[in-house]
């Protein structure tokens, strides 16, 4: 019509309305668009295992949808009206879908954490009442967006902050497993000498220094963990290895105590060749027990490690009978 009207040079009628309707078209046009390309790329993230989730990436995309929908609202119009965006069921549907995605983003990356146990995953699935399996294969995106955690992200960021505490406790125990059993630091300083008094050679423990700082420090880290509120998760390590440590410092104790009676007596009863028949009992208990001592610490020699050579069954008590003799 407008053109017809040109000839008469007639100025065509403004129709303010039919401009609010061509831009909230445009609008509509344009927020289903994004509609559609958000609901492609949620049938793309729904079936991702929950152990590939890419959050960070994921959380990228959903950013950028988000970014969409905003702009939307600030579209400008042709005929300056104001926009109704805010009032359309999609507009909200869509804005509430990616938001409660982003939202979630955090709380799946808590849950994702190398701190999270068995026991963990447990108690959240009483909290959410749902049997799931979070190893499982049909445990992906869409699953766990089912459990709808942001109900539950009171209880989530709890359960994730209790496992990163407790994780400090495993990774303590391990460090005290890890020395004990496989660091050369607990290793016995022992040396081959040879006696002044016969010339044979025997084994000697030159130097518990570091040992006994390594229990003084481990000792320590376990008085901690045992005055932990999660203490009970690991208690059954936690004194195993207080008692372990424990029967080392009081094994190594007599040890050295044997040992320098040992020392002292063997000076005497190898060094004096008349010593037998002054005092013949005396040399035959010492003699004795001597072998018993030298076969104990060829033994400790060849072993080395502080806790396989000290904790064995039975030598406490052999070691305890041998100071008893020496003196």
């Amino acid at each position: 019509m407008k053109f017809g009207l040109e000839i008469f040079d007639i100025e065509p009628a403004s129709y303010p309305e039919v401009a609010r309707v061509e831009d909230e078209i445009a609008q509509l046009t344009e927020i289903w668009e994004i509609k559609n390309d958000w609901d492609k790329q949620w049938e793309v993230f729904k079936e991702l295992k929950f152990y590939d989730l890419e959050m960070e990436t994921m959380d990228n995309d959903a950013e950028d949808f988000q970014d969409k929908v905003k702009g939307l609202v600030r579209m400008p119009t042709s005929g300056g009206h104001t926009s109704e965006v805010r009032d359309w069921g999609v507009f909200n549907h869509l804005k509430t879908e990616i938001d409660k995605f982003r939202a979630t983003m955090p709380l799946l990356v808590e849950l994702r954490a190398d701190a999270m146990r068995e026991r963990h995953w447990k108690e959240l699935r009483f909290e959410v009442k749902d049997d799931f399996d979070e190893q499982g294969d049909e445990f992906n995106l869409e699953k766990v967006f089912s459990l709808n955690l942001l109900m539950h992200q009171e209880k989530v960021n709890e359960l994730a902050d209790n496992a990163k505490k407790q994780l400090k406790i495993e990774t303590g125990l391990e460090n005290i497993r890890r020395t004990w059993e496989d660091d050369p630091a607990t290793d016995l300083v022992i040396e081959q000498k040879k006696s002044k008094a016969d010339q044979e050679f025997y084994y000697e423990i030159v130097s518990t220094e570091e040992i006994m700082k390594l229990i003084e420090d481990h000792g320590l880290q376990l008085g901690s963990m045992k005055s932990s509120p999660y203490y009970k998760e690991f208690d059954t390590k936690i004194d195993t290895w207080e008692a372990n440590i424990a029967q080392i410092t009081e094994t190594l104790e007599v040890l050295m105590a044997v040992q320098e009676k040992w020392k002292y007596l063997e000076s005497i009863f190898k060094g004096q060749p008349d010593i037998s028949k002054q005092l013949p009992n005396e040399d035959s208990v010492f003699k004795s027990n001597n072998l018993t001592f030298k076969a104990e610490m060829d033994r400790i020699q060849k072993e080395k490690n502080c806790l396989r050579s000290l904790i064995v069954k039975g030598f406490l008590a052999l070691l305890t009978e041998l100071n008893r003799k020496f003196e």
